[in-house]
């Protein structure tokens, strides 16, 4: 064992204790594990920033097709107008289920991938859903 405080025998005036080569290594890991987790996390929540509605949410109108397209972790388009009635098919692109959901309205239960759930709107008003699984994900279906 090596140790990394002062020489054995000598009095020890700031009261250090001996520490291990193993137990620095591994302490060591143990913050450079720490520090890729945050940094991990960080990277993340950036690209989910950039994926949202940043810029802007799309907006497709009535006469463009009635589909919502689930791209990685965003809805596509962000936003959606459609006439009362009308059904919007919401696709799953992505490689992970997700679902549409806005509480006491509709749920679409978990879309697998490759997957469509197709949801009727009878009700006017602004539809502001999310996914149950990735709450990040959010988009918005307005029905006039």
């Amino acid at each position: 064992m090596r140790h990394y405080g002062p020489p054995s025998g000598s009095v020890n005036p700031l009261g250090m204790t001996t520490v291990s080569r193993a137990m620095t290594t591994s302490l060591q890991r143990y913050r450079r594990g720490a520090l890729a987790l945050v940094v991990g996390l960080a990277l993340l929540a950036t690209l989910a920033v950039r994926e949202s509605d940043a810029s802007g949410p799309a907006t497709a109108t009535a006469s463009a097709a009635k589909k919502v397209s689930i791209v990685n972790f965003a809805f596509k388009p962000g936003a959606l107008k459609v006439k009362r009635g009308a059904r919007v098919a919401f696709t799953n692109t992505a490689n992970t289920t997700h679902t549409a959901t806005k509480g006491g309205s509709f749920d679409t239960k978990g879309i697998a991938p490759g997957k469509t759930k197709t949801v009727q709107f009878n009700k006017r008003g602004a539809f502001a859903y999310h996914c149950k699984i990735h709450p990040f994900m959010k988009g918005k279906i307005v029905v006039e």
